[in-house]
This record gives structure tokens, C-alpha cells and sequence, in this order.
């Protein structure tokens, strides 16, 4: 298990495949005694009621010069009160491997959230789109009242992605507006699937998410 006290981490608590969602938190390693690892709590904290459940700890290793994300089984024994070096006194919890470290994908079910720094973004019908958030898999999107998507309709999406265009065709799985939140504007929201991706354009967008994944380590 390549892991060492001051590595980050991703801590994954829940799968929602049903939902497209995966469950993931941002943490640090403390420190490594065996198959006992301390770990930062996260923010939002891991809650106790997770006490003795099982999570994936993931995380980068560099491999041949490209980043791939490896991860382990492990076990919540504790919540502690962790002294750092500095003696300070942080929230983390200890954690036992459960199982080998290996290369683990979140692919599908991992959403990130572009920033402005990201160098993606995402034209419907002629009618920029802000992305929300996005995976393999899909998308949310918001969108102004200009541009009109149905639910189970499918539509061709121009992504730009390092000032190069892809086009991907996307189904619409939902749609929302800021009503049904009781707030009154026009924005609009959307979940999309994406389709068919060809396998090109997929390691592009892998790679554009594992690029954007850095920018908020």
C-alpha cells in the first residue's frame, strides 16, 4: 500500500447507482501504522453513525508519468482527537485496511466541478450551457429560459475542451427550474446522460476530469 502521512485522499462513503452519484470527500493522511491509518476528518465531516462501515480510500499514483487513481477497502474503527506535530489538536478518524491497494475507477459515478480555470464548456442547440458538473457518464447543466429541453429527448452536444470541439450526443434524463425550489427566475437546470461516447473522445474527457480533479486537490 504506496500511501504516507501527508498524502491526499478521497474518501468514498456511498454509491448511488441508481441516482449516478457517487459519494466522495476530500482528506489527508495523519499517519500509517500497518493496516491503521489516521485520517483528517473530512468537510462536511464524516458522520459517526458511519462508525465500523466500510469506505474506499482512493487516491493519485503517478504511473509512467500519467496519474492513475488507486484505492483500498477499509473499515472506520474511531473518531479521534489527532495531535498534530505543531500540537494542535484536529478532528480525524482511524481507519483499517480492509483489502489490497489497487487501481480503482470512479469513471462513471465521479462528478467533478469545473472552474474557471477548467478550459470546458458545453453549446446546446446554439445555446451556451454553465456545467454544473460532470462525469463519464453525464451532466448537470443550468441553462436560461432561451433554450428548451424535454425530458427523454436527445440532443447533440458541442463540448469544448481545451479549445478543441467534440461533438457528444446526450439524452435528457430530467429537468428543473428555481420554482420548484420556490425561488423565481430563469434560470433553468437539466441531467443529462451522454451516449455512445467513441472511445477517443472518452479518454479526453477521462483526462479533462483527472485535470480538473487536480485543481481542487
Amino acid at each position: 500500500m504506496d500511501i504516507k502521512p501527508g498524502l491526499n485522499v478521497r474518501i468514498v462513503t456511498e454509491i448511488d447507482e441508481a441516482a449516478d452519484r457517487i459519494f466522495a470527500k476530500t482528506s489527508k493522511v495523519y499517519d500509517v501504522n500497518g493496516q491503521k491509518i489516521v485520517l483528517a476528518q473530512t468537510d462536511p465531516p464524516i458522520l459517526k453513525s458511519m462508525l465500523n462501515k466500510d469506505i474506499v480510500v482512493t487516491y493519485l499514483v503517478s504511473k509512467n508519468d500519467v496519474m492513475v487513481r488507486h484505492g483500498f477497502r477499509a473499515t472506520i474503527l474511531e473518531f479521534i482527537d489527532y495531535g498534530l506535530d505543531s500540537n494542535e489538536m484536529v478532528k480525524a478518524l482511524a481507519v483499517r485496511s480492509t483489502g489490497e491497494a489497487g487501481p480503482y475507477s470512479i469513471r462513471r459515478f465521479y462528478r467533478v466541478i469545473p472552474t474557471s480555470r477548467s478550459g470546458l464548456s458545453m453549446i446546446i442547440r446554439g445555446q451556451p450551457v454553465n456545467v454544473l458538473d460532470i462525469s463519464l457518464g453525464g451532466a448537470k447543466i443550468s441553462h436560461d429560459e432561451h433554450l428548451n429541453l424535454d425530458p427523454e429527448t436527445v440532443a447533440n452536444v458541442s463540448m469544448d475542451m481545451n479549445r478543441k470541439t467534440y461533438i457528444i450526443k446526450a439524452r435528457v434524463l430530467r429537468v428543473w427550474d428555481r420554482m420548484s425550489e420556490g425561488l423565481n427566475n430563469n434560470l433553468r437546470f437539466a441531467a443529462l446522460e451522454f451516449l455512445d461516447i467513441d472511445k477517443p473522445v472518452e479518454l479526453v474527457l477521462a483526462q479533462k476530469i483527472r485535470d480538473m480533479e487536480r485543481e481542487w486537490l
